[in-house]
């Protein structure tokens, strides 16, 4: 399989490039800034490519520059973010919102719409999403937006695709804390996940790599949270 992995150059996104790669892919990641490969196993080809998706035109070509990497592509992970920094609502300024709008939501529109023409017959798209989309976060109110308008992209373009291409979403809870987040934080949030810890890389790189071979499933979101939204 030859996949993109749209804001594979660091944290998550690139824990599930390198997934991918380990798991026999020919992948290609993008990034705001020049990044090295992803490692893959002997006889498949990576690529590093550098794209701003939240400028139309180089969400268009990066899709169009993967596949000419890679000779093809079967899949796309939207891994790409952007405003994720704690904001009260009263310091909230109009470039947080943008950088929010911009990489979150006008990127996967475009890069969709390249997708449309480059993915091979049943190919497939996965948003990487966030909790956040279902329960807005106060500190990250940009953010959430942002992520609770890709469902709604997710929701049209599962039929707007179809039946050639799926899109589906991964919506993960708490995953690759920051460094500097204080212990007793984390500790507080670990209290409130019902499987009793954060989650790890693997656990939401597992799930992209069903819903990129899941051949009857489009338009589904997949909550990797450890149950942190039932309680």
């Amino acid at each position: 399989m030859r996949v993109l992995v749209c804001g594979g150059g660091r944290r998550l996104g690139r824990a599930i490039a390198e997934d991918l790669g380990a798991a026999g892919c020919h992948v290609a990641v993008s990034s705001r800034h020049a990044v090295e490969p992803v490692g893959v196993r002997e006889g498949r080809a990576a690529a590093a490519l550098v794209a701003d998706l939240a400028d139309a035109t180089q969400a268009l070509a990066v899709v169009r520059d993967a596949a000419a990497a890679l000779d093809g592509l079967d899949g796309v992970v939207y891994a790409a973010g952007g405003a994720f920094t704690p904001t009260d609502l009263a310091d909230i300024t109009p470039e947080l919102v943008e950088d929010a709008l911009g990489s979150v939501v006008r990127g996967l529109v475009f890069v969709a719409q390249a997708a449309q023409e480059a993915l091979s017959d049943g190919g497939s798209i996965v948003v990487i999403g966030d909790v956040a989309a279902m329960r807005g976060w106060p500190s990250y109110l940009p953010h959430s937006a942002a992520k609770g308008a890709q469902r709604a992209l997710v929701s049209g373009l599962a039929r707007a695709l179809a039946p050639r291409l799926r899109i589906n979403a991964v919506h993960p809870g708490t995953v690759l804390p920051p460094d500097e987040a204080p212990e007793d934080a984390l500790e507080r949030i670990v209290t409130r996940i019902p499987l009793g810890r954060i989650g790890k890389p693997g656990d939401v790189a597992a799930a992209v790599r069903y819903l990129l071979t899941a051949d009857y499933v489009t338009g589904a979101e997949l909550v990797v949270d450890g149950g942190r939204l039932a309680t």
